[in-house]
């Protein structure tokens, strides 16, 4: 029975023309071959899988061939054919994974200097070079700055930071880049259609988003899933062979995360644990789902970097505005953290399990944090409103009586007789003379007495501000300056507010009959504290426990001082 050659070495690319993704090393090494532009020592880096060695090989071809066409073999002459099989004697390949040391360097050295065997040139391709020890690469570095003219070298590795700078400077770079999930898709459907095979879109853009950027790879996911025997591929068959989690899964899985149903989103991954699902893979799986709500989330309209099909899009887009751009990165945050963990781990059920509860219990507390701020904006907006209606059912209740208006024929000198005017008439003689007494000159006594009825008027107009000026009292008047002394500087900077300020000097405008301009400092008063100062804040105190529940607590300290 004929041994059966896998797919990747069938369809191993035998022209630049035909590696895929790469046109930007092959056009430059095809037009270097054309125009007899090339150096003598080359170093291909890039992932794995996506045409170093085979890059190498054709060049190789390119250099030796008898019949080159435009810088490309034509993988029809001696040379051409006996490279491709792996025969010629001008070709050697070599693998510094398990030829590392300074002794296979040295031999390297000794054959360099004999002349090709059959073509023009003498290829050394040395394959995953950075495994080179750092005796080998000294060794190395002497021929390789300055080989025999008919000697190349073409160095491919996928770690280039662990080469030296030294052998770096002394090749032509080229670096491979990972292959778009489109070109590994084209490359699949050709090979696919050669072999006889009818394969979904949607099953060949699994296995390219499987491989990973990788031709190799995909050829042998690809080869993996045709041994199933089916001449007709969908993509639910390659998605069971390759252990790809269902798409259905994956949006009830997410849909019980946005809605903060831990149980749900547990019995869904047990479900699928239970199926035969790996851990690492069923992550992944649902790591690369959120990053398609990621991206729905940021831009709905960002449908082509989507790797989801097409039949998946609405139901995708819902789930991105249930989520929100904010929590689907805090979930790829927790789905990362356990993917990193998962690498060292020997339970990585659990990891994936951990993931999903932490990000629930994060949602939970912010939630909760939510709640709590919101019921506390209502409180305070309570509060507000309290106050403010406090101030408007008692603006009123501050009589006009009050307001002793300055007589006009006092400004020229001593100041007269107040003359009163009751608006309302209904206020006696006596009342009157008891409130509003004619006060030829103000004096700070007469403020100090009649003090606490100022303060009893600003109560019906803030009772905060009533509160603030009990802890202070009148300390000079000079001219129409009147001074106020408070002993803590919370209740200064509260009383010299603005709007408080003007508040106070419109109550003590209505009570004198004159302005009086105000200042507040802050030093020990001069009198004594009016006796009932500690029932000042019952009020405001008892509002506030009203609507917080608050409690009054004595300082122990300050009790048994």
């Amino acid at each position: 029975m004929e041994q059966y050659l896998a797919l990747y070495r069938q369809w191993r690319p035998q022209t630049f023309e035909e590696v895929v993704g790469q046109e930007h090393v092959t056009r430059t090494l095809k037009n270097a071959v054309d125009r007899g532009r090339l150096v003598h020592a080359y170093l291909f880096c890039g992932p794995r899988g996506t045409g170093k060695t085979s890059t190498a090989r054709i060049l190789a071809k390119a250099v030796n061939c008898q019949n080159p066409r435009s810088g490309e073999p034509c993988n029809e002459c001696p040379n051409c054919r006996q490279i491709s099989q792996g025969n010629s004697l001008d070709v050697f390949e070599i693998d510094a994974a398990s030829n590392r040391g300074i002794d296979e360097i040295r031999a390297l050295r000794e054959r360099v200097t004999l002349s090709p065997a059959e073509g023009k040139y003498k290829i050394y391709i040395i394959d995953e070079v950075h495994m080179l020890t750092p005796e080998a690469f000294n060794a190395l570095l002497k021929t390789l700055e300055e080989p025999p003219a008919h000697v190349f070298f073409i160095l491919a590795t996928t770690e280039p930071r662990k080469v030296p700078a030294t052998i770096i400077s002394r090749c032509q770079r080229f670096d491979f880049r990972p292959l778009k999930i489109k070109d590994v898709v084209g490359r699949l459907r050709q090979v696919a259609e050669a072999s006889g095979f009818e394969v979904e879109e949607k099953a060949l853009a699994l296995i390219a988003q499987k491989a990973g950027g990788g031709m190799r790879d995909a050829l042998s996911l690809l080869d993996q899933v045709l041994a199933t025997g089916e001449r007709k591929i969908s993509a639910a068959l390659a998605a069971s062979v390759l252990g790809f989690t269902e798409e259905a899964l994956l949006l009830n899985l997410g849909e019980a995360l946005a809605r903060g149903e831990g149980g749900q989103a547990l019995r869904l991954l047990n479900e699928a644990l239970q199926k035969g699902q790996e851990p690492r893979q069923l992550l992944s799986d649902f790591l690369n789902h959120c990053r398609d709500l990621l991206l729905l989330a940021v831009d709905p309209q960002s449908t082509s970097l989507v790797s989801a099909g097409e039949e998946f899009l609405p139901y995708l887009r819902k789930q991105a505005r249930e989520f929100g751009a904010e929590r689907v990165l805090a979930l790829l945050r927790c789905l990362q953290e356990a993917a990193n963990n998962m690498r060292w781990s020997d339970f990585p059920r659990i990891e994936l399990e951990m993931a999903l509860a932490q990000f629930l219990n994060e949602r939970n507390i912010r939630n909760d944090l939510n709640r709590r701020l919101a019921a506390l904006e209502e409180k305070v907006e309570a509060l507000e409103r309290a106050f403010a209606g406090l101030e408007h059912t008692t603006a009123s209740r501050i009589e006009p009586a009050q307001v002793v208006p300055v007589n006009p024929a006092a400004a020229a000198g001593a100041q007269g007789s107040i003359a009163e005017a009751d608006r309302r008439g209904s206020a006696s003689p006596a009342s009157q003379k008891e409130e509003r007494p004619a006060i030829k000159t103000l004096s700070l006594e007469d403020i100090k007495q009649r003090w606490p009825k100022v303060l009893e008027a600003l109560r019906k107009k803030s009772v905060a501000l009533q509160a603030f000026l009990r802890e202070g009292e009148p300390f000079s008047l000079e001219g129409q300056t009147l001074t106020i002394a408070f002993k803590a500087a919370f209740h200064m900077e509260n009383a010299a507010k603005p709007k408080n300020k003007a508040v106070l000097e419109e109550v003590c405008r209505r009570f004198w009959g004159q302005p009086l301009q105000l200042e507040f400092i802050l030093s020990p008063p001069t009198g004594q504290a009016p006796k009932n100062s500690e029932a000042a804040n019952i009020e405001m105190l008892a509002r506030i426990k009203e609507l917080f529940g608050a409690e009054v607590v004595e300082n122990e300290d300050e009790v048994g001082g």
